[in-house]
């Protein structure tokens, strides 16, 4: 039997950074997959879009083809699957491991792509420090996960006593 989630204060932890990272993959990323013209966007969190490209992270104005297909992909693969990730650590689903990894895998690649546009030759004067420290969790926390995930029993005997 699983501990209860309150139990696995690190597990909780994951949860926190999952449900932060489905909200902005199910409806922040959408205004880039749905080309909406952030500069003209008059709902609050269109304007905090516009904010944020505006003031740190330009590619967002006018995204290449690239960066759409990659919010996109956020939006509809990942956005869900952060919903998988939470009910699978809230109730202690083993088959979690294989998906986990493999979205490990994929997320880690997606952002060292981004992170390499933004600090490569093609920087759109962009914030750096500002930039990386918005998005470098969307890095850490998978590489996190995928420690968590690494043995074969995920929620088994030992898993509470990661706390």
């Amino acid at each position: 039997m699983v501990a209860p989630l309150r139990h696995r204060r690190f597990d909780l932890m994951l949860v926190a950074w999952f449900v932060v990272f489905a909200f902005t993959s199910l409806v922040m990323e959408m205004y880039i997959t749905f080309s909406v013209d952030l500069a003209s966007a008059t709902d609050p969190l269109g304007r905090v879009w516009f904010w944020y490209a505006d003031s740190f992270d330009p590619i967002f104005l006018d995204p290449p083809y690239f960066l759409w297909l990659m919010c996109t992909l956020d939006g509809f693969v990942f956005g869900p699957f952060y919903l998988v990730l939470i009910a699978a650590f809230v109730r202690g689903w083993n088959w979690i491991r294989l998906p986990a990894i493999i979205y490990v895998s994929a997320i880690v690649y997606s952002t060292a792509v981004y992170f390499g546009v933004e600090f490569g030759e093609e920087a759109h004067r962009a914030d750096l420090p500002m930039v990386l420290l918005i998005n470098i969790p969307y890095t850490i926390v998978p590489v996190i996960l995928l420690g968590r995930v690494w043995a074969p029993d995920v929620f088994g005997r030992n898993a509470a006593s990661l706390d």
